[in-house]
């Protein structure tokens, strides 16, 4: 069969070369003067594949159980290997062995040259139809037909590197529905001027998210201070209800990397024992350095006070400012650098084993296009490639 997969990201790629392995005849269409761009970012360029620990808990729907299910995590790790793709782990996150990102994409390319895969890019889609069982794809310069249309084009995310969300108005026009559409797994923003001082510190904690004084969500791990708010993947986290919910937003986190229950009883054994010691010199112990003149700053403390002038009111307020710091939100980063898109083709109307379309038969709709998301840790990876895979054993 004649297969065009319009959208040469990481779903388009692994269905070319599976489709092409099963013995179709496969055209990739990319929009970008190449394919693979958003792929070069992913895992702050080390490439997050997948995870060790994947279930449909990981996303916002029971949609992908088939999905991830048929193609597991260690279905891809192997699969990975008949590439010359050999992974690592870092906890349960798994990278390429190089930790490289283009390490990954050269092996794929590679992959794609050598099954002969015809790879057309700058060629955006702008109309697809169907007539007599079989489907024109136009692009900007030329049309092509083929017995079927994979869409493999991905949400509104990182749109200078290909997915603007375009595709969704040929998906309308084919009778799709399409759901509100969010940036997830992006950065938080903030208004607070003092954050530039503190930029690049970065802190292990539990960060949760509260909108109009109620807790909404709690996650855990590396926060990033930026010059314009707050990242790092529990950051990427909470971002998607950020944007989706609306109300007084603000995050809530410990300054103490790796901080318990037991920490607030051991700022107060300090405060007693090293009543001696300057604020500066009590808090470089405690805190990154940089952090000091900010929370001093905050407290309105000189740095230089010695522990024995702060009565204990104004330490239980320094305790509170350290253990509980306080984030006013005021959005986030939006679609340019968001790593996946909250929405996408509603999923009632796509077969769950199949990828096929219950509305267009010979149509699949796989990866970021459909209504799924995942959270940070190689998931949406393990989702663009699991839909990929099973939709190409499908066809």
């Amino acid at each position: 069969m004649k297969i065009i997969i319009i959208g040469g990201g990481i779903s388009g790629v692994f269905a070319a070369i599976e489709s092409k392995r099963l013995g179709h005849q496969v055209t990739v269409l990319e929009k970008k003067d190449r394919i693979l761009k958003k792929m070069l970012t992913t895992g702050n360029g080390r490439c997050n594949l997948t995870n060790l620990d994947v279930s449909y808990k990981n996303y916002n729907s029971k949609f992908v159980t088939e999905a991830i299910n048929g193609f597991t995590n260690e279905n891809f790790i192997d699969y990975l290997k008949t590439i010359a793709i050999f992974t690592t782990c870092e906890g349960n996150r798994v990278y390429p062995q190089t930790l490289k990102a283009q390490t990954v994409v050269n092996q794929l390319l590679e992959e794609l040259e050598e099954l002969g895969v015809e790879v057309i890019t700058s060629s955006p889609v702008l109309k697809v139809e169907k007539e007599n069982n079989k489907f024109t794809v136009y692009t900007n310069e030329e049309k092509f037909v083929a017995d079927r249309v994979v869409f493999a084009t991905g949400g509104c995310s990182s749109p200078k590197l290909g997915s603007d969300g375009k595709s969704f108005e040929i998906l309308k026009s084919l009778g799709h529905k399409v759901t509100n559409l969010y940036p997830a797994l992006t950065q938080v923003t903030s208004e607070s001027k003092d954050l530039k001082s503190i930029s690049g510190v970065k802190v292990y904690s539990k960060p949760r998210l509260y909108i109009d004084d109620e807790l909404v969500q709690e996650e855990e791990g590396e926060v990033l201070f930026t010059d314009y708010g707050l990242s790092g993947p529990p950051i990427l986290n909470l971002s998607k209800a950020v944007n989706i919910k609306s109300g007084n937003k603000y995050i809530k986190f410990s300054l103490v990397n790796y901080s318990d229950e037991k920490i607030k009883d051991e700022l107060y054994n300090m405060y007693y024992m090293l009543s001696h010691y300057s604020l500066k010199r009590w808090l470089t112990g405690i805190i990154d350095k940089k952090l000091v003149g900010y929370i001093c700053k905050n407290l309105n403390l000189h740095q230089d006070i010695p522990m024995s002038n702060i009565d204990e009111k104004v330490f239980e307020k320094m305790v509170e400012e350290i253990l509980n710091h306080r984030i006013d939100i005021s959005g986030t980063k939006g679609f340019d650098t968001s790593q996946v898109t909250l929405g996408g083709v509603e999923l009632s109307q796509v077969d769950e084993k199949t990828f096929e379309s219950k509305l267009v038969k010979g149509l699949y709709i796989i990866g970021e296009a459909l209504d799924i998301d995942g959270i940070c840790g190689g998931y949406n990876i393990q989702w663009a490639v699991s839909s990929a895979m099973m939709m190409s054993r499908n066809l």
